[in-house]
């Protein structure tokens, strides 16, 4: 898969033709990248390779070794439940706080992007869900209005790409996940902070068995 020099930066493109082999198995966990030959298959230069492996590195697809290669990075399923584990305090958290606090017209804005998270999901494709995704929780930690909380949950994010993806790719996973964000998202703009929170709770539990299942 070559990228095309338009558009959108080579270097973008780069990382979404890597990022996509990653969530797609071409790229396999554990698996060495080499240089040279991604420089060839993408048509691009070693320095967009070198910047589009230190993005990656930062969303957690890559592991960059010193003074070698990159790597697709590999979780076993210990650090995996770990990390969900985490991910379960922080958001259950996180989706209280938005019901406390956010006001109507921040709402009404999550559940805009819940729409356009929708659209993502029903698309199939697992780079776009992700991207839509990054944008929900956005809204919602800016809701949350804990700056302490968000930037926890920001340093958590690049471990929790990969697992994302390793759920999202499994069949029928796209179309509960959305659904199950949705009820969510109708108990936030009810006002229920248990309810939203208990829904929560329950939509990682899916994503963590889905996840280490797959």
């Amino acid at each position: 898969m070559k990228v095309t020099h338009v558009a959108a930066p080579v270097r973008l493109q780069a990382v979404e033709a890597i990022r996509a082999e990653i969530i797609s198995g071409a790229l396999v966990p554990g698996q060495r990248l080499v240089e040279r030959e991604l420089c060839e298959r993408l048509d691009v230069s070693r320095n967009t390779i070198r910047e589009a492996c230190r993005q990656l590195e930062a969303e957690g697809f890559l592991v960059i070794p010193p003074h070698k290669g990159p790597v697709v990075a590999r979780l076993t399923d210990d650090e995996a439940r770990a990390i969900y584990e985490v991910r379960e305090a922080l958001e259950c958290f996180a989706v209280r706080l938005f019901v406390e606090r956010a006001s109507d017209d921040v709402v009404a804005r999550l559940e805009a992007v819940l729409a356009k998270l929708r659209a993502a999901h029903e698309s199939g494709r697992v780079t776009r869900m992700l991207s839509s995704k990054n944008q929900f929780y956005d809204v919602l930690y800016s809701g949350a209005g804990n700056e302490i909380l968000h930037a926890q949950a920001r340093l958590l994010h690049g471990r929790l790409a990969q697992l994302r993806a390793r759920s999202l790719s499994h069949d029928g996973r796209p179309g509960a996940s959305i659904d199950e964000i949705a009820a969510v998202v109708a108990r936030i703009a009810a006002r229920d902070a248990d309810g939203a929170s208990a829904l929560w709770r329950e939509h990682i539990h899916n994503a963590t068995a889905t996840a280490l299942a797959h």
